[in-house]
């Protein structure tokens, strides 16, 4: 867990530089541009690959890897033919213009190629290579990004070199799997397309509900509305997105393992430790940003992009909580039960929700009514999960951790209300906040053990 974690919060920190250093080279008009690329990408992404990945951790078995993996190359090749022809349709009719579908074809080709092989390192636990993976491809964004930018500033020329950046650092990825006999098989293939397909739809849908704020602001408000609301929504479910990821891949997994081996004790038992992790994540992930959000986003990104957003923070870091628990631990769900559907269910109604709230209030209240929008949609897709879930597999909860971590999370909130009150001088104000935070986060971590440090009482490793 702790070379996940390491890796995904050092890639992470390579993502915001890229976020920083792009946004300000670009401006919001030239990034809302690339905004809108993406969130098209993303869509498509859901509609036609995502799922394949998630099929793969939920079917994989160990004794048969080279049939899975190569089983999932030959679906993901016809996917991508599938979607060049959907594409070049749309392109002959006229509906878009060619460089803007090549490039959202682009993106999503080396997306999926660089996404299925960072998972199929990840159901295998080759820890280092996802290391690899995710920190080349940070890396290699940054690089290529800056150098298309330079060149010629244009959004699309920044999408190709995202893409080109994405193909780079799948290479370790193509190499850690040379020691498996790759033969595709009819079994493998049934397996993922009958535990995948639920998915094929609800991910495009819920890339369709994460992207129609987006699509609705950019319609209204044009991409120099988007731009800075992008940016800033972006850069917050990233620092979730760091440590769900890390809790997903290193503890959701080994508790999959156990769950195989028929090892429900053992399963339920890192799960705990899963929602115990998430459960802070979660809360004093939505504390910090509602404590240090405007000064962080300020840093990060400069005045152009702050001042448009910094009453849509708040909203973002309540909707990133929620996300967290929803994606991370809750939606997990479905690797420990026949229940995939309910990812097309949570899915509908999370794009239900979203695209509502965003046509009603976006027109009238541009990027607070997306960020409204956006919220609510987490918070009831949140809630749904629970409810359903626990029809299927009882994801454990663990009662205290749920209560102290909440209690800790708020303490720190009204600690901020009072150094609010009674220091005046803001650097010092400052920095009791982030003493406080600190102090009370480290108490979190110390009593449930959230970084897995404490040994193992004899007899029970």
């Amino acid at each position: 867990m702790l070379l996940f974690l390491a890796a995904r919060v050092l890639s992470a920190v390579g993502n915001l530089v890229a976020l920083a250093i792009f946004s300000r080279m670009a401006g919001p008009v030239t990034y809302g541009e690339y905004l809108l690329i993406f969130a098209w990408t993303s869509i498509v992404y859901g509609f036609s690959t995502q799922w394949m990945r998630f099929a793969f951790f939920g079917v994989y078995r160990r004794e048969a890897a080279g049939d899975y993996i190569a089983s999932f190359g030959v679906l993901l090749s016809i996917a991508l033919v599938g979607v060049a022809g959907v594409l070049s349709g749309l392109w002959v009719v006229g509906i878009a213009g060619p460089e803007f579908l090549v490039a959202v074809f682009i993106l999503l080709t080396s997306m999926a190629g660089y996404e299925a092989l960072l998972e199929i390192s990840r159901t295998r636990l080759k820890a280092g290579t996802v290391a690899v993976l995710m920190l080349l491809r940070a890396g290699l964004v940054i690089a290529f990004g800056a150098a298309a930018l330079t060149m010629t500033g244009s959004a699309v020329s920044l999408a190709f070199a995202v893409a080109l950046a994405h193909a780079g650092a799948a290479i370790p990825g193509i190499m850690a799997i040379r020691d498996v006999r790759l033969v595709p098989s009819r079994h493998a293939m049934r397996s993922l397309v009958v535990y995948g397909w639920p998915l094929l739809i609800s991910f495009g849908v819920m890339a369709v509900g994460q992207s129609v704020d987006r699509l609705l602001l950019a319609h209204f408000g044009g991409p120099g509305a988007l731009g800075p609301y992008g940016v800033v929504a972006d850069f917050l479910r990233q620092a979730f997105m760091v440590v769900g990821e890390s809790i997903a891949m290193a503890l959701v997994t080994v508790a999959k393992q156990h769950a195989n081996s028929g090892e429900r004790d053992d399963a339920d038992r890192v799960l705990r430790h899963a929602f115990n992790a998430c459960m802070a994540t979660a809360t004093f992930g939505a504390v910090f940003f509602l404590v240090f959000g405007d000064v962080v986003v300020r840093l990060l990104v400069g005045e152009a992009f702050y001042e448009p957003t910094r009453t849509q923070i708040p909203l973002f870091a309540i909707a990133f909580g929620f996300m967290t628990m929803r994606n991370f631990y809750f939606a997990q769900v479905i690797y420990f039960s026949s229940a995939s559907h309910l990812e097309l269910v949570v899915s509908l109604i999370f794009v239900a929700t979203s695209a509502l709230l965003a046509t009603l209030l976006v027109p009238w209240e541009g990027a607070m009514g997306a960020a409204i929008a956006l919220m609510s949609a987490h918070i009831l897709a949140c809630v749904i999960f629970v409810i359903l879930g626990r029809r299927y597999y009882h994801m454990p909860v663990d009662k205290t951790g749920l209560v102290v971590i909440s209690l800790l999370a708020l303490a720190t909130l009204v600690a901020d209300i009072a150094i609010e009150q009674f220091i005046t001088a803001p650097m010092a104000a400052l920095a009791a906040k982030a003493l406080v935070f600190a102090a009370l986060g480290g108490v979190a971590i110390l009593r449930f053990d959230l970084l897995h440090l404490s040994r193992p009482r004899k007899g029970r490793a």
